[in-house]
């Protein structure tokens, strides 16, 4: 009845034969070492982006291997951080054709675009009003946005049938319901969503993505009058 658990008093035993041992031996436990894996290299790609005449264009994105930058002045960019890579670079700017180039980047490099030929961008416009049992009501304070496209052709297998140069702009109706988009281009890559609190729009797909809008082809300066209706 005096005497400790069994299990207990192996636990203590225990202890101190590793503490004898250790200062004997001298061994002192150290903690295990992790080797940390030295990062990618990076490089920095710089140029020059001109247009049609060689004239240097100023405020065009450049893209390469997932960085990109934005010419000044003069129409030089420099990116720095640019991965080891091999594929699509592109130079684009609204208004003219986008530059798409293949792009090896093995070290720092000097690239230089040519934007192609300006392209035509036009305007979009109309009224957005409410439907009523009377007739249409001029809305104000619907909040429009349009997003416009450049169409360009795919050049597989670098280039998927992507949006190159995307115009988004917003802007609100006034009290005649009228709203205005400028610097939008041609063809079917266009679409127009308005949005009030209160209000749908009929002709807009309700189980389509969210903000997918309403198509609309522009292949001029183009009117397009909206209607909604009360929720």
């Amino acid at each position: 009845m005096c005497c400790p658990p069994a299990a207990p008093r192996l636990v203590v035993v225990a202890f101190v034969l590793t503490s004898a041992v250790t200062a004997c031996s001298g061994y002192v436990p150290t903690a295990p070492t992790t080797q940390t894996q030295a990062p990618d290299p990076t490089f920095t790609v710089s140029g020059v982006v001109i247009g049609q005449g060689s004239a240097p264009v100023e405020g065009a994105k450049v893209f390469v291997a997932g960085v990109q930058g934005t010419t000044d002045g003069k129409g030089y960019y420099s990116l720095s951080g640019v991965p080891r890579s091999y594929g699509g670079a592109s130079a684009v700017k609204a208004g003219y054709a986008a530059a798409r180039q293949i792009l090896t980047v093995s070290g720092d490099t000097q690239f230089d675009f040519q934007l192609g030929p300006r392209v035509a961008i036009y305007t979009l416009s109309g009224v957005i009003s409410e439907e009523t049992p009377t007739g249409l009501i001029p809305l104000e304070g619907v909040q429009v946005s349009e997003y416009s496209c450049e169409e360009v052709s795919p050049a597989p297998p670098f280039f998927s049938n992507s949006c190159p140069v995307l115009i988004y702009q917003t802007t609100t109706t006034d009290r005649k319901g009228f709203y205005s988009f400028s610097g939008l281009y041609s063809g079917k890559a266009n679409s127009i969503t308005p949005i009030k609190e209160g209000f749908e729009d009929p002709r807009t797909d309700p189980n389509g993505p969210e903000g997918n809008g309403q198509a609309v082809t522009i292949n001029g300066d183009s009117r397009l009058d909206l209607h909604l209706i009360r929720r």
